[in-house]
C-alpha cells in the first residue's frame, strides 16, 4: 500500500511538470495601443473645448502598461521638419486613471497584447531611458505620436524594424498604424475595445 502511494504521488509529480512549465512559458503581462480617431465637428455643432489637430486624419495612439499611459507629444508648437539642436518632444507619463478621465465621448479603439517577461521588460526599459531623454524631436514631417508608437513595438518583436525616414513615411498619420494593428489582431486573435464617441462630431471610421 506504501509503495503503491509514492508511485501515485511520483506519476503526479511528472504529470504536473509540463504543466508548470506551459504556466511559467505563457504571457504575463498586458500591453494597451490606444487609438483616438480623428474628427470634426458635425454639422450645427460647436465644440470649443475640443480642437482635433488634423482633422479626420488626426487622433493620437499611445501605450497602456500597468497603470499608466505613456505617449510621445510636442511641448510647445511642434516644428516642419526635425529640429536636433532644439528638441521639442516629450515621452510623458500620466496615470491610466486620468488617461480614460480624458477619454470620456471621444472614439478610440484598444488593443490589448499579452506580452512576455522579456519583452515586458525590455519595453520597461526603453521607454524609461525614453521618458527621461526623448531620442528625437516631435516634427510635422519628422517623428510623431504614429511613428515613434511603431518604433517601440518594434523593438519587442511586434513589428520588423525599419529605418527612421521609413517608418515616418509608412507611419505619417495614426490610420496607417491603426491597420497594422488590426492585421496584427486577426492574425493573433488579440482582444479589441471599441468606444464610440460623441455624437456632435464626425469621426473617422476603418
Amino acid at each position: 500500500m506504501k509503495k503503491s502511494l509514492i508511485l501515485i504521488r511520483f506519476v503526479l509529480i511528472l504529470l504536473m511538470i509540463p504543466f508548470g512549465e506551459q504556466v511559467f512559458s505563457k504571457e504575463s503581462h498586458v500591453l494597451k495601443v490606444f487609438f483616438r480617431y480623428g474628427s470634426v465637428p458635425a454639422r450645427g455643432y460647436e465644440d470649443p473645448d475640443y480642437e482635433e489637430v488634423g482633422g479626420l486624419l488626426g487622433g493620437h495612439v499611445s501605450l497602456g502598461l500597468d497603470s499608466t499611459e505613456i505617449g510621445f507629444t510636442n511641448r510647445e508648437r511642434e516644428h516642419l521638419i526635425s529640429n536636433v539642436n532644439k528638441i521639442n518632444s516629450v515621452f510623458y507619463r500620466k496615470p491610466i486613471r486620468e488617461f480614460e478621465e480624458k477619454s470620456s465621448g471621444k472614439k478610440y479603439v484598444t488593443f490589448v497584447i499579452p506580452i512576455s517577461d522579456d519583452q515586458y521588460y525590455k519595453l520597461l526599459n526603453l521607454l524609461q531611458n525614453y521618458i527621461e531623454h526623448t531620442p528625437y524631436d516631435y516634427a510635422f514631417f519628422g517623428m510623431r505620436c504614429t511613428s515613434a508608437t511603431y518604433e517601440v513595438l518594434s523593438h519587442i518583436g511586434l513589428f520588423p524594424e525599419k529605418s527612421r525616414t521609413r517608418n515616418i513615411q509608412e507611419n505619417f498619420y495614426p490610420e496607417l498604424l491603426r491597420r497594422k494593428m488590426f492585421r496584427l489582431a486577426r492574425e493573433k486573435k488579440l482582444p479589441t475595445i471599441f468606444q464610440e464617441g460623441r455624437e456632435t462630431r464626425i469621426w473617422d471610421v476603418d
